[in-house]
Parts: C-alpha cells; structure tokens; sequence
C-alpha cells in the first residue's frame, strides 16, 4: 500500500495541521515555502484583503470546510491516481484539482472580489475601488499541491503545502 490510500478525516487534519509552517519538503532550502493550507486559506487569516493584487481570492469558512473539501479530492480517481504518482521514487510532488461532487453543498468559502488590475507601462497597477466581499459561497472545486515526506509505505504520511477554493458559485 502507498499514498494511494484511503485517508480518515482526523488523519488528514493531523497532517495538514502538521504541515503548517512546516518547509516544503520537495523545495531546495533556500527556496522553500512554509506549508499554509490552514493558515491562509481558512477562517484564521488574518486579513482577506492583504491580496489585492489577486483579482479573486478565497478561503474556506472554516477548517471542517477545508477538510471535507480535502478528503473527497484526495478519494476521487483524479487524486488517487495523482496520489499513486508519489509511489514512485523520483516523483515528490503532486497537484489534485477536482470538482467536488459530494461535499458541494456542504463546503463553503469567502470570497474578495478586488478591483481590475491594469497595465500600465508593462506594470500590472491595481485600479482603486472597493473590493466585493461574499460569504458562504458554495465551492465548485479544490486545489491541493502535496509532498511526500518518506518513502511510500502504508503510514507515511503527506505535507500538505497548500488547499484552496478552485471555484466558488456565484449564483447562490
């Protein structure tokens, strides 16, 4: 058995939670950034309007969101199949996108929307303006970037770099 496995909800929160501020394993020292799934893209960020110069940016409403949106990624063909890459011993990362079918209704997210961004002499400028703000949007997919830690065994476990809202409805 590898990463390609069936993974319990108190084991992905202990991973997550342990990946958080953690290094990326599979990034050169010097250039590795800090895991921030739970810190940057849940309820516990700070400010949801440090990112203007990203024209949509989301977090989950809460943590319980974040994992429900994580356990059906990581258990949808796509990402066990992304998974069983990390079996291999030259691949130490992967990225799974997946459109949620099950937790759908059930995860949500808030949602700035800042202004447009404009070119200015090649530059990208922020134009000014306020930034739209939405609550308990439901989440149409998920973005997860993992790192294998050790070698694929039954308990090794993943570092989750990152977990985010792909897509949010709109139309609720």
């Amino acid at each position: 058995m590898g990463y390609d496995r069936s993974y319990g909800r108190e084991e992905i929160h202990q991973m997550m939670y342990d990946s958080e501020r953690r290094l990326r394993p599979s990034a050169p020292v010097d250039r590795a950034h800090k895991g921030h799934a739970i810190s940057q893209h849940t309820e516990q960020r700070e400010n949801l309007f440090d990112r203007r110069h990203i024209r949509q940016d989301s977090v989950f409403t809460g943590r319980k969101d974040l994992i429900l949106a994580a356990e059906e990624a990581l258990h949808t063909p796509e990402g066990q199949l992304q998974l069983a890459r990390l079996n291999a011993h030259e691949i130490k990362t992967c990225k799974i996108a997946v459109k949620l079918e099950t937790m759908k209704t059930k995860v949500t997210a808030t949602v700035v929307v800042n202004p447009a961004t404009a070119r200015v002499d090649g530059k990208k400028v922020i134009t000014s303006g306020p930034a739209l703000y939405l609550e308990k949007l439901p989440v149409d997919s998920v973005v997860l970037i993992l790192d294998k830690l050790r070698p694929a065994q039954s308990w090794a476990p993943l570092h989750f770099q990152t977990a985010y809202p792909g897509a949010v409805d709109f139309s609720s």
